[in-house]
């Protein structure tokens, strides 16, 4: 698992990000988790293809929250991995 840093959601709450690989979505995936109890609004895996496709995430209700980003891949043998790239997350300073 790979974890980002803690931020305070801020802007318009709408995380939006580039996912490929696996479809695996309890043991492969990138999620937003609410960092005061573990909570995943929202994740997302693979399709089993390789080209990325763009995932938005409105997370709008935990604006003022502390969250992170979480990737996971806990997958293995064919199409077992997860990429991600080009994440956005408004931040509130």
């Amino acid at each position: 698992m790979l974890r980002s840093a803690t931020v305070v959601l801020g802007g318009d709450g709408v995380v939006d990000l580039l996912v490929s690989g696996g479809n695996d979505p309890d043991r492969l995936y990138a999620a937003v988790v609410r960092a005061r109890d573990g909570n995943v609004p929202a994740k997302a895996a693979g399709r089993g293809v390789a080209q990325y496709r763009r995932v938005v995430f409105d997370v709008s209700a935990h604006i003022g929250e502390r969250i992170h980003g979480e990737v996971v891949d806990r997958a293995a043998g064919g199409w077992g991995h997860i990429s991600v790239d080009d994440v956005n997350v408004p931040v509130r300073r």
